[in-house]
């Protein structure tokens, strides 16, 4: 058991972090959906994305995304998105399927981990017939939302350089806070989230704990946007109050914890019980 801060977070994290590298599972997945579907679709291209290939998953919370590119006016154009995502499903009736919460992806179970969620999606082009974003259904809204998945990714690759390791770090560690507290924050919401908050190395985790806790309860109180568009909007206005009440007392404790081991301070037996309080059992006790 720890007795310092500081080790109590090594433990911590090292609890909650997904080690490895699963690329080759996701490729082989991602493989294994396009052969399922293209009997049924053209598909224009597929990819792995979300927290497995960005290194942003935690142990037990990470499934697969994998991005599948219809043809717009064979498949697409026209329809619904709720259509669009039960056309998928049918296609893979033979299988155990389920459509994600958010209602923006299909979920196909494997026996062994992970599960692959299919996101279908159409694609907008500059005139150079470089992607510009895509569309991504979102059955419960019967929206399309636009995503730049790539550049997300690039995105969150260049701010680890800046910040350093402990950026990811920081975005895993509040991936697991929000599974703690009812899972009500969307991952991708964190990541843009953690983006606008970190602009310089982070050298103390538990400051840049605190300054992510202040910076969401502004954004999700004031509305988040990004790449010029809405990126909270899935949530309601009872689910919204009930997000900014819980990063409030986030991040009122974290200052409180972060605070006891500042400047010399050395209550570490006080701070590790709040941060506790916190994250939940996966961070280890005083002592």
């Amino acid at each position: 058991m720890p007795y310092l801060v500081s080790t109590s977070f090594d433990i911590f994290f090292d609890n909650i972090n997904l080690k490895g590298d699963h690329r080759e599972t996701a490729n082989s997945r991602k493989d294994r959906v396009v052969s399922l579907l293209e009997k049924d679709f053209e598909i224009l291209d597929a990819f792995a994305t979300g927290s497995i290939p960005k290194y942003t998953a935690v142990k037990g919370y990470a499934d697969l995304d994998v991005m599948v590119v219809l043809h717009y006016s064979k498949h697409i154009q026209g329809k619904l998105p709720s259509t669009i995502l039960e056309n998928v499903r049918s296609s893979l009736s033979g299988y155990a399927t389920r459509t994600r919460k958010n209602g923006q992806a299909v979920t196909l179970s494997y026996e062994t981990w992970p599960d692959v969620d299919i996101v279908p999606v159409s694609r907008v082009s500059n005139s150079d017939g470089t992607v510009n974003y895509y569309n991504v259904p979102d059955m419960n809204r019967e929206e399309w939302i636009k995503s730049r998945p790539r550049k997300h990714s690039t995105d969150m690759a260049e701010k680890n350089k800046v910040c350093g390791d402990n950026f990811k770090k920081i975005v895993k560690m509040i991936k697991w806070w929000n599974h703690q507290h009812s899972s009500y924050m969307e991952s991708y919401h964190i990541e843009v989230i953690a983006l606008k908050t970190f602009d310089s190395e982070i050298n103390d985790v538990t400051w840049g704990i605190y300054s992510f806790f202040k910076k969401a309860v502004e954004e999700v109180t004031n509305y988040t946007f990004h790449e010029g568009d809405m990126v909270d909007d899935y949530l309601d206005y009872n689910d919204r109050q009930e997000v900014i009440n819980r990063l409030k007392t986030a991040e009122e404790k974290s200052r409180n914890a972060w605070y006891l081991t500042y400047n010399g301070k050395t209550d570490d037996k006080k701070a590790i019980e709040i941060w506790k309080q916190i994250f939940g059992d996966k961070f280890p006790s005083y002592g």
